[in-house]
């Protein structure tokens, strides 16, 4: 009877000692892993390169083109509410961009496309590209439309 008791007696002390290992051990883990999971702010240090000026102005000379602009008188109108998108707009209606380079936007007081072939600028342009982009495509896209049955 006193082994039964010694048993049960050593069995429970055991029992409490794993307990208590164990919790420490689970406790010092959650730490590890919250540890681990903490953002990590890392600063990154990137070198900005300056563009030269004359990189620039060829650019701009190539979007802006090298006739100054014509500035044509325009009243300024409040088209909406917006400070900032009426300076915006107004801009815009004044037209101060230039039409006159391939690359400038659509002018709406030319027609879109007259179905003469747009002139375009291939200097630099590697030959097979040049001769892809000027190519004639109007009989490829008649044999298209005619294979849609258009």
């Amino acid at each position: 009877m006193k082994a039964q008791t010694f048993e049960k007696l050593i069995r429970k002390i055991v029992r409490e000692e794993i307990d208590y290992a164990l919790r420490r051990e689970i406790k010092t883990l959650k730490e590890d892993l919250r540890d681990e999971l903490k953002p990590t702010i890392i600063e990154h240090k990137e070198k900005l390169v300056e563009v030269p000026e004359v990189t620039k102005n060829s650019l701009r000379e190539k979007i802006m083109g090298n006739a100054p602009l014509k500035t044509k008188p325009y009243k300024k109108q409040n088209f909406v509410g917006n400070n900032t998108l009426n300076d915006l707009l107004n801009e815009t209606a004044a037209g101060d961009t230039n039409l006159e380079s391939g690359n400038s936007p659509v002018s709406l007081a030319e027609p879109f496309a007259t179905g003469a072939p747009m002139p375009m600028d291939t200097t630099g342009m590697p030959e097979s590209v040049a001769n892809a982009v000027t190519r004639d495509y109007s009989g490829l896209m008649k044999a298209i439309n005619k294979k849609k049955g258009n």
